[in-house]
């Protein structure tokens, strides 16, 4: 029985794992338990399950299976994970589950696998169920079959892929087995259900006897209509949808029929493509042209059959359309007419739109060809042409249609007219716009009217089709004047038309609330048939109405492409006549004035200045399509034209060309008018500019390939070089705003001639053009210009170099033009829209060097003399160098090279790799089919024993690299056989080659199995006996780690020796930590408009709610992936959304945390680099795409070109002032980018880029926002490096945004990076660093020195030996600083300085002191750092790490007299006396003072008739009189407007509140408290003091005691968050509002009734916002600051005291959870623990108000959130001991019986609570401190806090040998008989460790005992200085750094000091203030143990080792040791 029952002590997971089924059977039961109360689906607990899930479905055991299934289910349901298990699980229940015997584990597998695919892993699952096809056990085939039936069934065909089923459906019904036949039947009929009609195709390769079997079962589904009943995660809004409709009645019906198309598949989409062209017989087309008929139609009979394949692939199908339309027109045989009709129809319904490109050409041959009579052609044409219309647009084809409807012969006319009313039943009113609506109503009113009785029918149906397509309304307005015979028969056509599209414009009428359907609808249709014209780059914009007029359009309109192109081959010949001179006066008379006219040609200026001003405006007000651009540009050029000697006259005439050019159908005929006088005029200093912006306006309309070259030309015959400079400088802009589209062999002459002139301005214009080329070209340019002088020579490579690096930026002109409006929005178009990309290599004119290759040149090189070899090679040089740039045939030339390359003779080999570069050059791209051939014979010489030969075949390597790149070069097998047996040399030059090449690569840029092929011998390398070789296998290791991954790596380690294994294993897991994290994933749908911000919105919902559990899920997925629908969505519309993104430019998200967290666990690249490389950059895009940012402005952020740079930074200043939290959500994101615009070497960018800078940092100071970590590691080191820019308009910016950081950021934490930057040689660097440093000592003091003064200040001392002056003055003015705030101290944290140095510093401070005082003793208080609190504590809300910053104030000019004043004063109003007698022996100046009890008595004393007025908020809280308990103000007084005062209300209160309207009358009140006004919440305030002042009217607060607290919590916030924040509010009203609702919450906690009302939750908000008040050190600046602070420290103290225990209890144990997961500040996280310390202390009596439960339930939460082997990895452990205390106290208080009270708990057996509460339990009562256990826990926690919260960071610990000598020493010290040696002991101890902290030893005692040590010290030092030793440190100094922070607080001497009077007087006064006297007796009690050890000190004799006692235990433990 113990065997059986053994297990169970085991953890869940190795139970489920154990040999034992039970024991795994009992794993499973828990499991399933477990997996739902687990709340996070991201939670590890699932992680530990995701590797075991393969192992539940596969279990042996039969019952253990089942259960196990139970829970898989349960865990895929719940955790995030599993969707990782998919595939192994799936497969394991295919193998083990799906056929099982039992009937109930079946069941449970299709359940599993159908939730797998309800988590969208349904690829997977239907993937491994068709790999069960193949198994041979038939009933897995079956069940297997089954499942995919029942998933089809409930998820429907959007989740299940048919096509691969149908291609299987054959050989499941031919299954032998029976069951598998019939679940494949089963199969086939749903699949039937779905698609349909669309099926039936698919099964003509079945049995006749099977087709009827399933026939009669496709009958018995009758009409049932396919519903998804399941729905994936991503799809529950669909099916919220779809329930919403169900219960919608009839009309909603119509909009269900609507989505239908959505469902119903396309059944072309089922079968596979056929290339038709390869089955053609090889004499097809010779026999399609033959002469005789017979032979034709026997080619197109062979045709038909394969054109009747319903999917045709994509080919080019130009030769054939040619026959089939030369046969269409002109064959005589009808029945060849006939079937080559029918071939036409097949093509056009198999291609689509594919299909396009040819059937403007198909319309206008089978219209005309309806003149034939033959019915049988008639058919054919029409289905043809039916068939084409379906692969266009009617606008595309209308101008055809127009003329065919014109043809003489009525058949054409009547056919054609028929054709045009099939066609329009396809159109909807988006297609047949108004334009096109009029164009076709007005010929068919011309048919309308026709002889012929066909044609008149046919025109009314058409019309009859047009009036219901669009409405009779509108149709009305075109045919009006129809008589009424005419117009009845229309609408009788009408009436019977049937359209083949759905019109859902008349719905929308009707439904104008559902108007996103209406709209979508149009746009599908519109885009269905097929694509619309297109207006291509030669085309006019204008090309509509010249359509209109009937000019016939460009056929394809493919050739040329828009302006950018890419140099397309040659221009299109332009289509305009030309007419002459009298022609174009007669146009232009037509529209302009006989003045204006006259007046351009009239000799006197004035007259001309008149006229052109008069043409402009007369052309202005023309529109596009009726200005006569070639007469206007001809009227313009006459004389004196263009030549104009008054330039005010010319200057017009240019405008008015240049608005021509840019606002009409300007073509080449209008340029060549104007070219020459332009050119002429570019030199005019005048006009010049004007010319050259008209000829950039020519070239957009005419396309800079013919402008380019022309004005080259004509420049070229002018004599004035200004022209020529002018020209050659306008070119060069040209190219750079239109890309480079010209021809570059006529360019580079021009570039020679202009670098041949005599003039230098002409030159230098050449070598700027040259320059621009380059930019596209690159180093290819550099070849043409080799002949060229040196001198000419350097001046080009000069100008490469300066360009070097630089990216050619992006056309910004001469894109496709006005055709914009035009387009449908379809693919091609779309394509088309957009510039080619330029391949410049391609635009290279390349020389055929094959012939010069002969037989006799390879005999030559293969030649066994090496002479004859060697001229070989050179005749090979030779024939490249004159080539220059050759083409790819080079014959066997790579094979011959590849020989010589392992030449004996070195020389030769030498030479051989060398004509192998220059190959490579010459070659260009074309070197990719020849690497193969190549590239061993460079391997070979790697190996090389020669050094030169080795360096040559480098060089050459990596120049093909260049070319062909590594993908091409890396051949794994060729690689490998180098690695394995090449030479040692070739192994080490191969390795680290590789290991260059590989780092740099982008991860996906090499084949795997290259890099796989190779890592075998990288291993064996590993071992080398070669240093060289290991040296490079080692660096090459992570190289192929980052291609392959770890995982692949380690496949190849089974393969090594065992004894190597432990060396290749070390090697791996040394590169690992260093191995970069793959980038994140890009959504794979992007959502653009209005969806596309709504998924955001979930998808931030979603994440933000972190723990929501699977509530959650289906949401927040829903943002990250698309619904899978959207699979079968429309291309086209798909295509377009992705085109235009209109989403915000940043999107709200919390990504930025986990960004930071895969940095810090260097999941991806840290951001630390000299330069940016290109795996940054794919990283930083790739973040940025997953943050959702507008795709739009990421293309911008990483273009190429700096203007874009530019663009990208415009939006987001211009975003930023609307959008400041998205700002900051991504803020590290712009960080990042901005510092890789610091990079660039255009300066605008970067000065545009800190000026948003600049911009961004206000921002966020103003929102509040807390600049992390890793945000400023990645920024500031970069911000540094500015620094040193040399132009000040970027150092000046740089400075400003380094101050506005410390505004956000603490600057102790900003001055490391400012000290990093003084390592930099740039000496303005380092300038700029000292100055920022010694503003940062001037406004913040020696916090900023990091790590400590001493160090930081000995570093810039350092510098004023610089030799750059600007450097010494930094530095010293920096250390003047020092000195101000530290005096003469600054001498020795400087360490020594040389005599000249020190005398530099010396004579500086000397100055400087002149002008301002110096402050002797520096202020303590650390830098303000303000949490903002939010809703839900303190990890609660949105977003984390904010802080509202005080603004940097100057360095104070303290003087210590005054605030001694002060703080006398203070004292004076506090009732304190000050009394001026000191001590003989105490040195310290500061007063001592006692406490005026009589005072006090009096003013707590209600019934005094002498009351002293005293604001409550001034009486002083009691850590400043006895042991921090505060003093509480007294609960009758209130806190009333303006101030504190107990002055009582005046007599006549208002009346009562009425009973019935009391609760109306709260509410309302308490709402006031919300409000932002100062004086309305004062107002309700003082209304709430008065009803809580009252007994009976209090007891109405009861029920709205949470809405009070909430209400006063949003409050605080306000304050504390907006208006403390805003400088333009008064401090005095947020003083006010402070004292108000600390008042009044005080008064609810005083009432017992209202106190215990409150819950937890909203205790934890108040406590949560009042812990951040006391922190926010922008109140403790204010005036009445210190005395708010007090009140709110009492009324956090009445909270804990007063409040409904077990609500408040949990609320701190909440508070404390959320601080430490957040990473709240420390002082937060200390101030909460503290108040948990409180709890504990009053825990043993308010017990019996305690929910055990609760608090148990909460402890245990906190322990499974940070378990305990957690905290050694922390930097403070504290919480986790305060957490221990409180099990430590419950124990004791409870004790066995706390064991009953986990009814809360889930699973609490095994956890860390349940094993501490027993080891409490259990441990004896000697062991338990005697009862004092908890007091030392406690006082061991506030230790450790103090320790690590006040320093920031873990003390030094003493080492052991220390630790023990100075216990030693205080022992002495605490005896009678060595009190003098104890403490000259310690002092010499002191002396030699001064980093040892003995503030540890001190801290428990007293403080007359720590005075008492201090002053021993001062008397030992005294006398070593007597004796004439020099000590080091000054005694001040010891005794602050000993004293410890209670230093500061002076006892008087206790001879005359009664302790039991002082004790009667408190009690009397805290009854009197409403403390509990525990108070006192706790404080007594402290006092009395402080003064025994001060008798002690002090002779007494009792040992100072008692004290020791009470030191924590962990101080004298070893480090090694201590628990966790």
């Amino acid at each position: 029985m113990e065997e059986d029952t053994e297990y169970l002590k085991l953890l869940v997971e190795d139970r489920c794992v154990h040999k034992l089924w039970k024991a795994r059977l009992s794993g499973y039961e828990e499991c399933a338990k477990l997996f739902p109360k687990i709340t996070d689906e991201r939670s590890p607990e699932f992680n530990k399950f995701a590797p075991l899930m393969k192992k539940f479905v596969t279990d042996s055991n039969a019952v253990a299976q089942e259960k196990a299934l139970e829970a898989v289910l349960v865990y895929v349901e719940n955790a995030h994970v599993a969707s990782r298990t998919a595939g192994d699980c799936t497969a394991g229940i295919v193998q083990k589950c799906l056929a099982a015997p039992k009937r109930g584990t079946q069941e449970k597998a299709l359940e599993v696998i159908l939730m797998y695919c309800e988590i969208e892993k349904y690829e997977v699952v239907q993937e491994e169920l068709m790999k069960g096809f193949t198994q041979k056990n038939p009933k897995v085939v079956a069940a297997c079959v089954r499942t995919l039936t029942t998933a089809l069934r409930e998820f429907g065909l959007k989740v299940i892929n048919l096509k691969p089923l149908i291609k299987q459906m054959h050989t499941l019904l031919e299954d032998r087995d029976k069951n598998v036949r019939e679940e494949g039947k089963k199969l086939v009929v749903e699949m039937y259900r779905w698609i349909g009609q669309a099926l039936k195709p698919q099964m003509s390769s079945l049995k006749p006897v099977q087709i009827q079997e399933l026939e009669s079962e496709f009958e018995k589904l009758g009409n049932e209509k396919a519903v998804q009943k399941r729905f994936l995660r991503s799809q529950q809004d669909l099916k919220a949808k779809m329930e919403a409709q169900g219960d919608e009645d009839g009309e909603e019906e119509d909009d269900e029929d609507e989505e239908a198309p959505e469902v119903v598949i396309d059944p072309l989409d089922l079968f596979e493509p056929i290339n038709i062209l390869e089955k053609l017989p090889k004499d097809f087309y010779e026999k399609a042209e033959a002469k005789k008929w017979q032979e034709r139609k026997e080619a197109i009979e062979i045709l038909l059959p394969l054109t009747q394949n319903p999917k045709l692939e994509q080919g080019d199908y130009h030769d054939l359309m040619k026959v089939l339309r030369k046969i269409i027109s002109k064959d005589t045989n009808v029945m060849i007419v006939a079937l080559a009709g029918q071939c036409v129809a097949g093509l056009a319904k198999g291609l689509k739109k594919k299909f396009a490109p040819f059937s403007l050409s198909f319309t206008e041959v089978i219209l005309d060809k309806f003149k034939e009579k033959k019915t049988n052609v008639l058919t054919a044409m029409r289905d043809a042409i039916d068939a084409v219309y379906q692969t266009t647009t009617l606008e595309a084809i209308q101008e055809t249609v127009s003329g065919a409807m014109g043809n003489k012969n009525p058949n054409v006319k009547a056919e054609t007219v028929g054709f045009l009313a099939r066609a329009l039943c396809y159109c909807t009113p988006t297609i047949l716009n108004k334009k096109l609506l009029k164009v076709i109503t007005t010929d068919l009113l011309k048919t309308l009217n026709e002889s012929d009785p066909t044609v008149r029918d046919n025109s009314s149906e058409a019309l009859g089709v047009i009036m219901k397509v669009v409405g009779e309304k509108h149709v009305m307005a075109f045919i009006a004047d129809v008589d009424s015979l005419k117009m009845q028969k229309i609408k009788e056509a009408s009436e019977k038309v049937e359209l083949k599209v759905k019109i859902t414009a008349s719905k929308a009428a009707k439904k104008p609330a559902a108007p996103k359907k209406d709209t979508a609808k149009p746009a599908s249709t519109s885009s269905s048939p097929g694509p619309h014209k297109v207006v291509r780059g030669g085309a006019r914009p204008g090309s509509a109405a010249a359509t209109a007029k009937g000019k016939k359009p460009p056929g394809k309109g493919s050739k040329g492409g828009g302006a950018g192109g890419g140099g397309g081959p040659a221009l299109e010949e332009c289509t305009e006549a030309e007419i002459s001179i009298d022609e174009a006066q007669e146009k232009a008379a037509e529209i302009l004035s006989e003045d204006i006219m006259s007046g351009l040609t009239d000799a006197n200026w004035k007259v001309r200045l008149t006229a052109i001003e008069s043409f402009i405006s007369t052309t202005k007000e023309l529109d596009r399509a009726d200005v006569p651009t070639q007469a206007f540009v001809r009227v313009l050029a006459q004389k004196p034209g263009f030549k104009d000697n008054n330039f005010q006259v010319l200057k017009l005439k240019l405008e008015a060309l240049k608005y021509l050019a840019e606002n009409s159908d300007f073509t080449r005929r209008s340029g060549e008018v104007c070219l020459q006088e332009l050119v002429e005029r570019l030199g005019d200093p005048k006009n010049g500019q004007l010319c050259g912006e008209v000829l950039v306006a020519i070239a957009e309309a005419a396309r800079l390939q013919w402008v380019g070259p022309e004005v080259m030309s004509k420049a070229f015959e002018q004599k004035s070089p200004k022209v020529q400079e002018c020209a050659l400088k306008w070119l060069a802009d040209a190219i750079t705003e239109f890309g480079f589209v010209l021809q570059p062999k006529a360019l580079i002459g021009d570039i020679k001639k202009a670098l041949g002139h005599t003039n230098p301005g002409v030159r230098t214009a050449g070598i700027t053009l040259c320059g621009t080329i380059y930019l596209y070209m690159g180093s290819t340019l550099r070849v043409f210009f080799e002949d060229e002088k040196a001198a000419l020579l350097q001046q080009i490579d000069a100008e490469f170099e300066k360009l070097n690096g630089t990216s050619a930026p992006a056309p910004t002109k001469g894109l496709t033009r006005g055709s914009s409006k035009d387009r449908d929005g379809d693919e091609d178009d779309t394509v088309d829209a957009k510039p080619a990309s330029i391949n410049v290599q391609d635009m290279v004119p390349r020389t055929n060097i094959s012939e010069q290759l002969t037989s006799n040149l390879f005999s030559e090189l293969a030649d066994k003399n090496w002479k004859v070899r060697n001229e070989a090679l050179q005749k090979v040089s030779n024939i490249i160098s004159e080539a220059k740039f050759i083409k790819g045939d080079i014959c066997e030339l790579p094979t011959a090279l590849c020989t010589r390359m392992n030449d004996s003779n070195k020389n030769l080999a030498v030479e051989a790799i060398r004509v192998t570069a220059s190959l490579a050059t010459a070659l260009g791209p074309h070197c990719k089919p020849h690497t193969r051939n190549i590239v061993p014979g460079m391997l070979i010489a790697l190996g090389d024993s020669k050094q030169n030969v080795r360096q040559q075949a480098m060089s050459t390597l990596n120049m093909w690299v260049e070319q062909v790149g590594l993908k091409e070069t890396v051949d794994g097998e060729l690689f490998a056989d180098a690695l394995k047996s090449g030479s040692p040399f070739l192994k080490s030059e191969l390795l680290m080659w590789m290991a260059e090449k590989l780092k740099d690569a982008p991860p996906k840029s090499i084949n795997k199995e290259e890099i796989h092929t190779c890592t075998q011998y990288l291993f064996m390398a590993l071992e080398d006996r070669n240093a060289d070789i290991r040296k490079g296998a080692n660096e090459a290791v992570l190289p192929f780690m980052i291609h392959i991954g770890y995982e692949g790596m380690l496949k190849h380690v089974s393969r090594v020796k065992p004894s190597s294994k432990n060396t290749v294993m070390q090697a791996l897991e040394k590169a690992k930590p260093n191995l970069p994290a793959k980038p994140q994933p890009k959504p794979k749908n992007s959502t653009s408009g209005r969806g596309g911000g709504s998924a955001d919105k979930q998808s931030s919902a979603g994440s933000g709610g972190g723990g929501a559990g699977r509530g959650g899920t289906p949401t927040g997925k829903k943002g990250l992936r698309a619904p899978s629908a959207s699979r079968t969505g429309n291309a086209a519309g798909r295509k377009d959304s992705e085109d235009v993104d209109n989403s915000p430019m940043l999107q709200v998200n919390n990504l930025k945390q986990q960004r930071g967290l895969d940095e810090q666990r260097l999941r991806v690249l840290r951001w630390d680099f000299s330069t940016p490389r290109p795996e940054f950059i794919t990283q930083l895009r790739d973040q940025m795409t997953a943050a959702s940012m507008n795709r739009q402005l990421v293309s911008n952020m990483f273009h190429q070109d700096f203007k874009f740079h530019i663009k990208a930074i415009d939006a987001l200043n211009e975003d930023l002032g609307s959008n400041v939290p998205a700002c900051i959500a991504n803020l590290d994101l712009i960080l990042k980018w901005l510092t890789i615009r610091f990079f660039d070497t255009n300066p605008s960018v970067i000065m545009k880029a800190m000026d948003y800078l600049q911009q961004v940092f206000q921002y966020v100071t103003d929102d509040g926002y807390h600049l992390q970590d890793f945000e400023a590691s990645s920024f500031l080191p970069f911000l540094v490096m500015k620094f040193g820019d040399p132009k000040d308009s970027i150092r000046g910016p740089a400075r400003n945004i380094a101050k506005l950081i410390c505004n956000i950021y603490p600057a102790s934490k900003v001055s490391p990076y400012m000290m990093d930057g003084l390592k930099a040689k740039n000496a303005r660097q380092r300038a700029e660093c000292l100055e920022a440093i010694g503003n940062l000592i001037e406004v913040y003091g020696m916090l900023v020195c990091q790590p400590s003064p001493a160090v930081a200040l000995k570093e810039i001392a350092k510098q004023i030996a610089d030799r750059d002056n600007s450097v010494r003055n930094a530095a010293l003015n920096s250390l003047v600083q020092v000195y101000f705030r530290e005096g003469e101290k600054v001498f020795k944290l400087v360490g020594n300085l040389s005599d000249k140095d020190m005398s530099l510093l010396e004579e500086r401070i000397k100055r400087a002191a002149k002008n301002r005082p110096v402050i002797r003793k520096p202020p303590t208080a650390l830098e303000p750092e303000v949490p903002t609190v939010r809703s839900g504590g303190a990890a609660g809300g949105g977003r984390v790490n904010r802080v509202i910053p005080t603004a940097a104030q100057p360095a104070p000019t303290l003087v210590r007299d005054r605030e001694a004043s002060d703080q006398t004063s203070g004292i004076k109003r506090y009732g304190l006396k000050v009394n001026q007698q000191q001590a003989s022996g105490n040195s310290n100046n500061n007063p001592i003072f006692k406490i005026d009890y009589e005072l006090l008595e009096k003013l707590l004393d209600d019934n005094s008739s002498s009351k002293v007025q005293y604001d409550v908020e001034e009486i002083p809280d009691m850590a400043s009189i006895l042991n921090y308990k505060p003093v509480c103000p007294t609960p009758a007084s209130r806190l009333t407007r303006p101030g504190f005062s107990t002055i009582s209300r005046p007599g006549t209160a208002p009346a009562q509140v009425e009973s019935e309207g009391a609760a109306q009358a709260i509410n309302m009140v308490i709402s006031q408290v919300a409000t932002p006004d100062a004086n309305t919440v004062i107002t309700a305030l003082s209304q709430l003091d008065e009803v809580l002042g009252s007994e009976e009217r209090s007891n109405q607060l009861a029920p709205h005691i949470d809405q009070l607290l909430i209400v006063a919590t949003l409050q605080y916030r306000l304050v504390l968050n907006t208006k403390m924040a805003n400088l333009n509010v008064n401090r005095e009203d947020c003083v006010k509002i402070y004292r108000s609702l600390t008042n009044c919450l005080m008064m609810v906690f005083n009432n017992k009734q209202l106190g215990t009302r409150a819950t937890r939750d909203v205790l934890k908000d108040v406590v949560n916002v009042l812990i951040h008040i006391l922190l926010d050190p922008r109140l403790s600046q204010l005036e009445d600051g210190p005395q708010i602070i007090r009140a709110i420290n009492v009324l956090v103290v009445r909270i804990v005291e007063k409040a409904q225990f077990t609500h408040v209890f949990s609320a701190l144990l909440k508070l404390l959870h959320e601080s430490v997961g957040s990473g709240s500040s420390s002082k937060f996280t200390e101030l909460v623990m503290k108040c948990n310390w409180k709890v504990i202390r009053i825990l043993e009596k308010r017990n019996s108000d305690l929910d055990l439960d609760q608090i148990l339930l909460d402890v245990h939460n906190f322990l499974v959130a940070y378990p305990v082997n957690s905290w050694s990895e922390r930097q403070s452990d504290t919480p986790l001991r305060t957490i221990k205390t409180v099990m430590h106290t419950l124990c004791k208080v409870y004790g066995n019986t706390i064991l009953s009270h986990y009814s809360k708990i889930d699973n609490v057996q095994g956890s860390d609570l349940h094993r501490y509460l027993i080891k409490t339990l259990k441990k004896p009562k000697n062991e338990d401190d005697g009862g004092s256990g908890d007091s030392n826990r406690l006082a061991a926690a506030q230790q450790v806090s103090n320790d690590s919260m006040e320093s920031g960071k873990s003390p030094k610990r003493l080492s052991k040998s220390a630790h023990n000598t100075l216990s030693e020493i205080f022992r002495k010290i605490g005896s009678k008989e060595n009190t003098k040696e104890g403490l000259i002991q310690l002092y010499d101890f002191k002396q030699k460790h001064p980093e040892a902290d003995i503030e540890p030893f001190l801290r428990k005692s007293s403080q007359f005992f720590q005075n008492y040590i201090e002053r021993g010290l001062k008397r030992v030092e005294m006398e070593r200085l007597a004796e004439g030793k020099a000590i080091s440190i000054s005694p001040s100094e010891n005794g602050s750094n000993s004293a410890g922070p209670l230093a500061s607080i002076q006892v008087p001497d206790t001879t005359n000091f009664n302790m039991n009077e002082l004790v009667d007087q408190f009690k009397t006064i805290a009854v009197r203030a409403g403390f509990d006297n525990t108070y006192i007796d706790s404080a007594v009690k402290n006092f009395y143990s402080t003064e025994k050890e001060s008798m002690v000190a002090g002779g007494g004799n009792t040992d100072i080792s008692e004290y020791l006692k009470t030191l924590p235990s962990d101080m004298c433990e070893d480090p090694a040791t201590k628990d966790q």
